[in-house]
């Protein structure tokens, strides 16, 4: 009897740890979470956004995000590069489905008179419930490059 329990925790904790790890994505209300965490973390804990963008994006997007973020610094595709005030981004985030897939928007401050601007960008999703793309709607640049 306890080597059936044994075994049947062991089975409760590798199912709990892959379903932690594995963070899907199937609605609106799921792609918001993942930016809520991914705004909340940006600047502030490297280790923490990594882990996100791991566990929420296919291998492919993760690695084209870790190179131009992290290596590059140049461009986050999550946020068409930008991140200004986290708190004003956070509380206007709108995700809604579209034909094409989410599109994800928020409000930012221009620099250097503070006029509010709506930056967009298209989330595609695959079978897996994966981030696998980002587009920026201004002139269709994908990351990763398809």
């Amino acid at each position: 009897m306890r080597k059936i329990y044994n075994y049947f925790l062991i089975a409760c904790f590798i199912l709990s740890a892959t379903t932690c790890n594995a963070q899907t994505i199937t609605s609106t209300n799921d792609l918001k979470k993942f930016y809520t965490e991914y705004l909340s973390y940006l600047l502030s804990d490297e280790i923490k956004t990594d882990s996100i963008v791991k566990n929420y994006c296919t291998k492919e997007l993760y690695k084209e995000w870790n190179k131009v973020v992290n290596e590059i610094g140049l461009y986050d595709p999550f946020t068409n590069g930008i991140f200004d005030d986290e708190d004003l981004m956070k509380s206007t985030l709108v995700v809604r489905k579209d034909s094409e897939g989410y599109v994800v928007s928020f409000n930012y401050l221009t620099w250097p008179d503070n006029k509010t601007k709506t930056e967009s960008v298209i989330i595609y999703v695959n079978t897996n419930g994966k981030i696998s793309h980002t587009k920026r709607p201004s002139d269709g640049y994908m990351s990763p490059e398809k």
